[in-house]
C-alpha cells in the first residue's frame, strides 16, 4: 500500500486567501502562524516563502511495509534517493 500526502497547490492557495480576504476581521497587519502541534504557534517569518526545485521519494515503513511518498529538495535529492524529473515549487520555511 503506498501513502501519498496531497499537496496544496498555488490555485487553492489563492482560493483560500480569496476567502480569507473576504472576512472583514483579516486586515493587512493580521498576523500569520503555523500550528506544528505543538502547545504554542511558530512565527511564520515575512521572507519564508521560496521558489525551488524538489523531487519525490518514498520511504518504507520497517513494520508495516507500507510506502510513503515525500519531497526533498534537489540539492537533498540524493540523501532520499529521489527520482524523477525536478519539479519547480514554493516552499514554507521552517526554521525552527
Amino acid at each position: 500500500m503506498e501513502t501519498e500526502i496531497r499537496v496544496m497547490t498555488i490555485k487553492e492557495l489563492k482560493e483560500a486567501i480569496a476567502v480569507l480576504e473576504a472576512n472583514p476581521e483579516i486586515t493587512d497587519a493580521t498576523k500569520l502562524f503555523l500550528d506544528t502541534g505543538w502547545d504554542s504557534l511558530q512565527e511564520v517569518a515575512p521572507d519564508a516563502l521560496s521558489i525551488e526545485k524538489a523531487k519525490q521519494f518514498q520511504v518504507q515503513d520497517e513494520l508495516t511495509k507500507e510506502l510513503f511518498t515525500g519531497y526533498s529538495l534537489e540539492e537533498k535529492a540524493d540523501k532520499t534517493k529521489a527520482t524523477g524529473e525536478s519539479e519547480t515549487v514554493i516552499v514554507l520555511r521552517n526554521l525552527y
